[in-house]
């Protein structure tokens, strides 16, 4: 009988642990790490309605090239920095910041899949801001390329999404990414007071109209194994307050 009652709190002792646990970790998961994904293309080879809705598409298309088709140039891999980085448009009121830090490209990939990493100086953190997505779809025709995924996040606790893509002309002959662009634009917020309004893009791009050929990420690896991106920065570039 003592013995039954031992193995019975033993057992209380530990379900009681396992639900102040499962408390920890659902509070700890209430907002989960930011999410990218690369949604599959439209019918044609053209960037699906979640990357850019078409009550977006001729707005955003004004100032930003984008390449559609079913056979576009085979990636295997490329290393890139857009230098000098300046914004081409913004829909952001007040927008005065017009050259922005070298912003490091690299793509690895066979086929209409590619795998992205990037890196940006953050001169709030004095440090670099690393990005790494796998598994973005390619489109286009020839040497011209589009590539793009989608964001998912809760910067303060109010989730938000946006838009990422890239555009350009790969050919060795180039040195680099020709008319190298990227378009972000904010897909939702709900209604968080820190963020620009819904539908906000900026269009930014390589101001001499070439990304140039520079060998920055060693081991893909080593260099983003250990990263993690939060809510805030997944969504600076929208930041206003």
């Amino acid at each position: 009988m003592k013995k039954s009652f031992v193995v019975i709190a033993l057992t209380l002792s530990v379900l009681a642990f396992m639900s102040v646990s499962c408390k920890h970790d659902k509070k700890d998961k209430d907002y989960p790490e930011p999410v990218s994904w690369s949604p599959e293309p439209g019918e044609g080879g053209t960037v699906p309605y979640a990357i850019l809705p078409s009550y977006l598409d001729s707005t955003v298309c004004q100032y930003f090239t984008v390449y559609q088709g079913e056979d576009p140039i085979i990636i295997e891999q490329g290393q890139f920095v857009s230098h000098p980085h300046v914004l081409i448009h913004s829909t952001i009121a007040d927008d005065t910041v017009h050259i922005y830090n070298d912003r490091y490209i690299a793509f690895f990939g066979n086929g209409e899949l590619i795998d992205f990493y990037g890196k940006q100086w953050d001169d709030s953190k004095q440090e670099y801001y690393n990005e790494a997505y796998r598994r973005l779809y390619v489109i286009g025709t020839g040497e011209d390329f589009t590539c793009y995924y989608l964001t998912e996040g809760y910067p303060n606790g109010m989730y938000a999404k946006q838009s990422t893509i890239f555009s350009g002309k790969w050919d060795e002959s180039y040195g680099g990414l020709k008319d190298f662009q990227v378009a972000v634009i904010l897909l939702e917020t709900s209604g968080n007071p820190n963020l620009a309004p819904v539908n906000s893009f900026r269009v930014l791009g390589d101001g001499d109209g070439l990304a140039q050929d520079t060998a920055w990420i060693g081991s893909k690896r080593a260099a983003f194994e250990d990263m993690t991106v939060s809510h805030e920065d997944a969504f600076s570039m929208f930041r206003v307050r």
